[in-house]
């Protein structure tokens, strides 16, 4: 008899939703296309919610639930998806989020993203950012520019994520993918390992920390091209969270790796259409650095970049604003929504 959570993987995966809430005392829950849409199944029970989860978790992981009411990991799920769960307890009892990676790795073109970000994955050394809120797409945007590399260049590609999410096909680079927390204890662990496997590009999960960060610069500028995700929203918020990793004392130092060696920062937004069968539409901010971005980066002239991005829209550069007024003239876009994100940025 087939385990009853996988009757609800089942219906993600025919509804083509990004994830699965379940909770009990309410049906499962689906995000499609950003839309939560509440499915008409009866409400879960206290009582199954431990059960309905052991058939995603290794003794490992059961371990952990029973220890510390928490478990978190990847489950391959019959080579449709691979399903990053979250399980852990709350007021009701144990409560569980899914969210389901394809086994496809997309493209550019298939997410829908700028052209230019093809011509910036191709660079063979500096560091990018996707930036952008939870839910935001950032993986998939890394991916498809990985697999924008894979499909073009011979390199060694090696990424660093917790947990991994796509798994990678050799073409013509060769890949080492490494899981942090089960095959190494952190980030830095990693990172500190890669620079001696002979990398051409690295991948790393999030940049969490100073440490992380410090070594994604080094790595950076000893001439590898590194990719890496924060949650933030913008060129300028990104660079200024980047520096706050440090000491006052160490952040002009920062602020010059950061003008040398960065690449751009690309910042997301995922926002729901009118239909919830449509895909979301992507918002976006993309700074490309130039000589003049990086002066201004060196010299702290954080409010200048918007009008330096304006300036330089020949070279690929879109402010979020722009990306958004576009936005505004899109028939299936959910107008409001779009509007009320205007806003805020004027604000």
């Amino acid at each position: 008899m087939k385990p009853k959570i996988f009757t609800f993987f089942d219906m993600a995966l025919a509804m083509k939703a990004s994830d699965l809430l379940l909770k009990p005392g309410a049906p499962p829950t689906f995000r499609q296309n950003r839309h939560l849409i509440i499915s008409e199944e009866e409400p879960l029970a206290p009582q199954e919610m431990y059960d309905l989860f052991l058939p995603v978790l290794d003794s490992r992981q059961q371990s952990r639930l029973n220890s510390t009411f928490e478990a978190h990991g990847m489950y391959p799920y019959k080579r449709k998806a691979r399903v990053r769960y979250y399980i852990f307890q709350q007021r009701e009892g144990f409560a569980g989020s899914f969210r389901f990676i394809p086994t496809h790795v997309p493209t550019i073109q298939e997410l829908q993203l700028p052209e230019v970000l093809i011509e910036v994955a191709c660079r063979p050394r500096g560091l990018f950012l996707v930036t952008g809120p939870a839910g935001a797409g950032k993986s998939h945007t890394m991916a498809a520019m990985v697999n924008a590399i894979n499909k073009r260049f011979a390199r060694h590609i090696i990424t660093m994520e917790n947990p991994i999410e796509f798994l990678f096909q050799r073409q013509q680079s060769v890949f080492t993918q490494i899981e942090v927390g089960t095959m190494i204890p952190t980030y830095q662990d990693a990172l500190a390992n890669a620079l001696r496997e002979d990398p051409d590009v690295m991948l790393i999960g999030e940049m969490r920390d100073q440490k992380t960060v410090e070594m994604a610069l080094v790595a950076s500028e000893t001439g590898h091209f590194v990719l890496s995700t924060l949650p933030t929203l913008g060129a300028a918020p990104t660079i200024e969270r980047i520096v706050s990793f440090f000491s006052p004392e160490k952040q002009d130092e920062v602020r010059l790796q950061i003008s040398v060696n960065l690449v751009g920062i690309f910042s997301q937004l995922l926002l729901p259409r009118i239909a919830p069968e449509q895909p979301p539409t992507v918002a976006y901010e993309l700074l490309i650095a130039n000589s003049g971005i990086r002066t201004m980066i060196r010299d702290k002239k954080y409010s200048q970049l918007q009008s330096a991005m304006l300036m330089a829209r020949r070279e690929g550069c879109v402010t979020l604003k722009d990306s958004l007024t576009r936005l505004l003239r899109d028939e299936t876009a959910n107008i409001e929504l779009v509007k009320a994100m205007l806003q805020e940025i004027v604000e």
